[in-house]
């Protein structure tokens, strides 16, 4: 059998069930079996596949008809521009939450330039970053990836197999551990920051209740956000005013439709210049606040 007719079998079979990204779906999963590149797959359309690599792809094809992510099907997930390790234990990085990183870079950029941060003539300080909820570590790694010695980003989540995932991406991406602090939202935080940046559960009871009802593979603790969705971030806003240096900066992502409910508890807990930033299809998807 020829690749190409290897990827159309699966791109029917997928579509019976998941009709959005069948032949893409298709691509990704035939790339991880045969330990291919996207280029290397493209030339070799024509090529006969081999009894293993399609062995492997037919198992990978009805793990995604059965409902699996691909990404969990793969083992990883692209997240701006980064190769990330991801399994059941958390949420799939998202293209939206990059948004949430363009954000920050721009600010810890802003403010690693300050004279707030300099330092005698010559030396500036990093910027102090925190990633509540990192899950992967996506956004965390991200960050320290982007501005190097500029900053100093630490991470935490509630979920040690969550920190187990956050560590093998470290290592696999920067070659090091980024501090992480295994930590229910500040309980276990002591420590003062520029930046806190989060994109925690912000779906509603409702929501997810439905998610679980279909069998939706992502972990129930990463998506469940309350009633209305803002249980996390009320909590996040009241507390983050002890963990931010004055005039710090606090990022959060969460759903459209809860930005300007946000924007009160963020006023209302003493932060200024609130500011909403639109994802690529136009959504607003990040809200950032000045401490006063």
């Amino acid at each position: 059998m020829k690749i190409k007719e290897a990827l159309k079998q699966a791109s029917c079979k997928i579509s019976k069930r998941w009709a959005e990204t069948p032949l893409l779906d298709a691509q990704v999963l035939f790339q991880k079996a045969a330990g291919m590149t996207k280029e290397a797959l493209l030339a070799s359309y024509n090529c006969d596949v081999g009894e293993k690599i399609l062995g492997d792809f037919d198992r990978m094809v009805d793990k995604r008809c059965a409902g699996f992510p691909v990404a969990y099907i793969t083992g990883e997930k692209e997240f701006f521009g980064l190769s990330f390790f991801v399994n059941e234990n958390v949420l799939i990085p998202r293209r939206d939450t990059e948004t949430l990183v363009e954000l920050v870079l721009e600010e810890a950029q802003k403010l690693w330039g300050a004279e707030t941060l300099a330092v005698g003539d010559s030396a500036l300080l990093p910027v102090r970053i925190l990633d509540l909820c990192t899950g992967s570590g996506c956004v965390a790694i991200a960050l320290q990836h982007e501005l190097g010695g500029r900053a100093v980003v630490e991470a935490s989540d509630i979920s040690a197999e969550a920190e187990t995932v956050f560590y093998k991406n470290c290592e696999n991406i920067l070659g090091k551990k980024l501090p992480f602090h295994k930590s229910n939202l500040f309980n276990s935080i002591k420590s003062k920051y520029n930046i806190i940046v989060s994109n925690p559960p912000y779906l509603r009871n409702i929501h997810v209740d439905e998610m679980i009802s279909n069998q939706w593979p992502e972990p129930e603790i990463a998506l469940r956000g309350g009633d209305d969705g803002l249980d996390f971030i009320r909590e996040i806003v009241e507390i983050s005013v002890k963990h931010l240096e004055d005039e710090g900066l606090i990022c959060m992502e969460a759903e459209p439709s809860q930005m300007d409910i946000i924007q009160e508890i963020l006023i209302k807990n003493n932060f200024s210049d609130v500011s909403i930033k639109r994802d690529m299809a136009q959504r607003k998807r990040v809200i950032s606040a000045w401490k006063k």
